[in-house]
């Protein structure tokens, strides 16, 4: 699965009311833009080895997918379950 592509599912996963709105590169780094429910954007930097070797081991996948939520936990409201 290409990086992009694994961003994007696992911040889904994570966090279902969030959205990827964009993701830059450079050779060092993933600057991932996530919007979400609360109308704020949050932007998380990921190492770029971390990101390319989440895609062959499940540490490093655990840690990248911990990042992501944290970042989409920023922009999404929680929602009351009705009870008092």
């Amino acid at each position: 699965m290409e990086p992009r592509e694994m961003i994007e599912d696992l911040v889904t996963k994570m966090a279902p009311n969030a959205t990827v709105i964009g993701i830059s590169e450079d050779h060092e780094r993933y600057r991932v833009s996530v919007a979400g429910t609360t109308g704020v954007v949050a932007d998380c930097v990921l190492p770029r080895n971390e990101v390319e070797a989440a895609a062959e081991w499940g540490d490093a996948r655990r840690r990248v997918a911990a990042a992501l939520k944290r970042c989409a936990d920023d922009v999404v409201a929680p929602i009351g379950d009705g009870r008092a």
